[in-house]
């Protein structure tokens, strides 16, 4: 059976709803440095999320939603090649997705992000559709990266401090496992490596959101050495994080429904 909303119908829908969790993938359209498709967040969560959700099977049905492929990214304009919504849109359609799954049927609710600027929006949305409108429901939000961290930290493939970084080391190497042809190999060859200077972007602010106006335009574009990127090492994080991913799925399954009157 699909795990994806879209190739399903109705009466499909209606059956499994009460039982599965719903998964909204949440992402961006943005400049990913002089060397990377502009899709690389959409396509990262995606796959992520129906990997997981195929593995997870054997315990829940999860079911995935198209994704959101825009997000907040304004501060990548000073590049070109990006799309953003603004925080009142963004907000606005994660929670009007999250009200029509649940008139849909369901009771467990996932937004799976995978932008770190949508991380606060997300969040505040989810609270507010169960504490604020009263929706039956029960919503997780969450970065995919986040819940493979220990795991990732674990198998120490790649240094701490560069993951998930913006269009590095990580996420090339993901993206070299999955469409290398998204990737512009001249370009890449071309980047900088930033760990001999500090780009503003590199101190450790550990458990903080720091927001400085005009930072990333006056970068590269990218936070760490994409050079150091290789399929190899994408294809055994991306299994990594499937693996996390699907657990969480199938622990989160466990936890219990909606309290109604």
């Amino acid at each position: 059976m699909t795990v994806l909303f879209h190739e399903m119908t109705r009466q499909q829908l209606n059956a499994v709803a009460p039982r599965a969790i719903a998964v909204l993938p949440t992402a961006a359209t943005e400049q990913h440095g002089p060397h990377m498709a502009v899709g690389t967040d959409t396509l990262l969560v995606t796959t992520v999320a129906e990997r997981a959700a195929r593995a997870a099977a054997d315990t829940v049905p999860v079911i995935i939603t198209p994704p959101l492929p825009f997000g907040s990214s304004h501060h990548h304009y000073p590049f070109g090649g990006t799309l953003s919504l603004t925080s009142e849109v963004f907000s606005g359609v994660v929670r009007d997705v999250l009200v029509g799954l649940v008139r849909d049927g369901f009771r467990k609710l996932v937004v799976l992000n995978g932008h770190g600027g949508n991380k606060d929006l997300v969040g505040a949305v989810s609270q507010d559709l169960v504490h604020r409108q009263g929706e039956a429901a029960t919503v997780a939000s969450c970065n995919y990266w986040d819940l493979a961290r220990p795991a990732l930290l674990a198998a120490d493939l790649m240094p701490a401090a560069r993951f998930p970084g913006h269009a590095g080391h990580f996420e090339t190497s993901a993206v070299l496992a999955l469409r290398p042809d998204w990737v512009d190999e001249e370009a890449r060859a071309r980047t900088k490596d930033l760990s001999t200077e500090s780009s503003g972007l590199d101190v450790d602010l550990t458990g903080a959101v720091v927001q400085t106006h005009g930072t990333w335009g006056k970068g590269p574009g990218h936070t760490d050495h994409p050079a150091a990127a290789s399929a190899e090492l994408g294809n055994q994080l991306l299994e990594i994080i499937v693996a996390q991913v699907a657990r969480f799925f199938r622990d989160f399954s466990k936890v219990p429904g909606p309290v109604t009157d």
